[in-house]
């Protein structure tokens, strides 16, 4: 009697461990089957939530479940990304990242989190480049006006940015640098307020994106003097690459992708970067990518994690090298 008891509690185990096994296998392989949160860490109506409201309609159809953008805008992206490290590992969550969540790591020393760790890299899906601005009005025509310029000046260029730590913030930074010429960073709540000033001729000059700088180029607000692209930009084929004049390995570009927390399923990342992958490739989404200014180049997971390390190492030598810091 006591062996039967034992064989039926074996088999009771056996059971309930082979049913949570389904469970689990169920789980991944039918996902997804509620909506999906997109978390964008800046606020609604910026470049980014545009981008990320592309990928999320497209990307959300090919996974037959809708894709809901969350902005969760401050703090520098800490506060969209912080969000997202403490979600369920179960697919559920994503997080867009731009340079912003790799370069916030090296100017704060209490973020709570650690990209490389708390995250894995589902795509990375391209990147726009930045525009060295100044305003139309000037007689500044080159890097060596700027220089001039400069030298004529007791404090130096003042450059815009729109927010401290920002690849805006840290790219003039480097520029400066390179030219050994002295700079006042003016920082703005946002990139457009301070696109105005340097149009209405109160700042010397600003990195932009070239989705929010070529609006201003039209309208005559704005002068290019060069672009950071590895080769000139279509809509701006006078203009000159960094690398043409003469500034090797300078390609700052405000690049997009897409990861989630660290302990995400390796089927349910597969499945995520296929959606991701197949809605960049889709025609019509990849018109609009385009007409955003994003130059698109997949990256697959190790790949991107590559990539956000490169960027990490690059931009934090920038931080210190110049003493900056947000505390």
């Amino acid at each position: 009697m006591i062996e039967l008891k034992r064989i039926a509690r074996t088999l009771a185990a056996v059971v309930a461990a082979t049913c949570l096994a389904s469970g689990v296998t169920a789980q991944t392989t039918t996902y997804p089957s509620r909506p999906i949160k997109l978390i964008v860490p800046f606020a609604a109506g910026g470049s980014s939530d545009i981008l990320g409201r592309v990928f999320a309609e497209r990307v959300g159809t090919e996974l037959g479940q809708p894709m809901v953008v969350d902005n969760r805008a401050g703090g520098n992206t800490v506060i969209g990304t912080q969000a997202a490290a403490s979600a369920r590992a179960d697919g559920y969550t994503i997080l867009q990242v731009t340079p912003n969540a790799v370069i916030v790591g090296s100017l704060q020393r209490s973020v709570p989190y650690d990209l490389g760790r708390d995250f894995a890299p589902v795509i990375g899906v391209g990147s726009v480049p930045l525009l060295l601005a100044v305003p139309a009005s000037s007689t500044i025509r080159s890097i060596q006006d700027l220089v001039g310029l400069a030298k004529s000046m007791s404090g130096g260029l003042s450059y815009a940015s729109g927010g401290m730590g920002s690849l805006g913030h840290l790219a003039p930074v480097r520029l400066l640098r390179d030219l050994k010429i002295p700079g006042t960073h003016v920082p703005y709540r946002g990139v457009a307020p301070a696109i105005q000033d340097v149009a209405a001729n109160r700042v010397h000059l600003m990195f932009v994106s070239s989705l929010e700088g070529m609006q201003m180029v039209k309208a005559g607000g704005i002068r290019v003097l060069a672009v950071t692209s590895e080769q000139r930009l279509p809509g701006l084929p006078d203009v000159p690459t960094m690398a043409e004049l003469g500034f090797a390995d300078f390609y700052p570009a405000v690049w997009y992708g897409f990861m989630v927390p660290a302990k995400t399923p390796a089927d349910v990342r597969d499945r995520l970067h296929q959606a991701f992958a197949k809605g960049a490739a889709d025609p019509g989404v990849h018109e609009q990518l385009v007409k955003l200014g994003l130059t698109v180049k997949l990256r697959n997971g190790p790949e991107f994690a590559q990539f956000i390390r490169e960027e990490d190492a690059r931009w934090s030598r920038v931080v210190k090298e110049n003493g900056i810091t947000m505390e």
